[in-house]
């Protein structure tokens, strides 16, 4: 008998939505075995603690909204990867003199006290180095922090919705590994999500930077709801498919969502300037990704804006799927960013 090949599910909670990607490992190659999607404004309703987006919701709420989201998505595996969501993690790069692996190991932690706000017995912390300078004699090395009343809420959750969780990832991590392949090159990856928009920079698929700004594509929406007096499911409609268009007959439209847009990506300019300034490699170019990049002329909007070559995100070309599907893939694919990269951290070497 030959073993079975293992398939894994990638599990991405947003604000108001979940979404499920489950791959399956056939040598060395990730096929596409199903993927789907769930709002979820109809299960969290039970406020339990203080945290961010859905944390803040009862453990027993989340569990079955996982449940179902996996249920009507047909998925077949329990093996999971799940997301930390950026507002709920601290990444930062920090630099110390050159030593061995061992030292940073002893060192890091010490260290980390002077950028994390909440003392270090109650957060679940890694570390990676990322350069290493010998004519300077010192290293940079990536910290990754999650409090572990976070971590210890995904693992009641799991556990409730029946899952073997092989990992809990911070997304931004996700979406490296799911958008930049074998790319060598500096890349600014922009994901809007509904209530936080989070930038990062890697080089050579390695984050050198990290930030979350506290606003997101659902302003956006709202904007329009106001101002056209309309309800806010035609004003997401509207956004998408109106957007930033240069047709004179949408200009009503546009110049309503430009200021909002503007601001928006005014604050990624600036991170992407204060990079350039501190740093030999400079950006090269943009991916935008998460559920508000689907609005229609933002590709070109922001382009134009950043001056470099910007492209929406498209996590599905890591994947093995039909022909057929490659136009509803590229379309939803900004959005499955996330839930893509989880799940090709248990089938792809990096």
């Amino acid at each position: 008998m030959r073993p079975e090949k293992p398939s894994y599910v990638g599990i991405d909670i947003g604000s108001e939505a979940a979404k499920v990607v489950q791959l399956r490992k056939e040598q060395e190659r990730a096929i596409l075995e199903t993927y789907g999607e769930l709002k979820t404004a109809h299960y969290f309703k039970h406020i339990s603690g203080s945290g961010g987006g859905f944390l803040r919701f009862i453990d027993q709420d989340v569990a079955d909204m996982l449940k179902d989201v996996l249920t009507e998505s047909n998925v077949t595996t329990r093996q999971a990867v799940i997301s930390i969501p950026a507002t709920s993690s601290f990444i930062t790069a920090i630099d110390l003199p050159l030593m061995s692996r061992e030292e940073v190991g002893t060192a890091v932690p010490f260290e980390a006290r002077r950028y994390v706000p909440i003392p270090m017995a109650e957060v679940t912390m890694d570390w990676e180095i990322i350069e290493e300078d010998e004519q300077q004699k010192r290293l940079k090395v990536l910290l990754a922090v999650v409090p572990n009343e976070v971590v210890n809420k995904y693992k009641r959750i799991s556990e409730l919705a029946n899952l073997d969780i092989k990992a809990i990832e911070i997304e931004s991590f996700a979406l490296t590994r799911s958008l930049l392949g074998r790319d060598k090159g500096v890349t600014a990856i922009v994901s809007l999500g509904a209530q936080t928009t989070t930038i990062i920079i890697a080089d050579s698929r390695i984050i050198k930077h990290a930030n979350n700004i506290g606003r997101g594509s659902r302003e956006v929406t709202l904007v329009l709801a106001r101002s056209l007096a309309i309800e806010e499911e035609r004003a997401e409609v509207v956004k998408k498919e109106v957007g930033l268009s240069t047709k004179p007959e949408e200009k009503e439209i546009v110049d309503v969502i430009t200021p909002v847009v503007d601001t928006l990506f005014g604050e990624v300019e600036r991170v992407i300037g204060a990079y350039n300034r501190a740093n030999i490699k400079k950006v090269e170019r943009v991916i935008i990704s998460g559920g508000g990049a689907s609005m229609a002329g933002l590709v070109d909007y922001v382009s134009k804006k950043t001056g470099l070559e910007t492209s929406l995100a498209n996590p599905f070309a890591l994947t093995v799927y039909p022909t057929f599907m490659q136009p509803i893939l590229r379309d939803i694919g900004p959005g499955f960013a996330v839930a893509v990269g989880l799940a090709l951290r248990q089938i792809t070497s990096r």
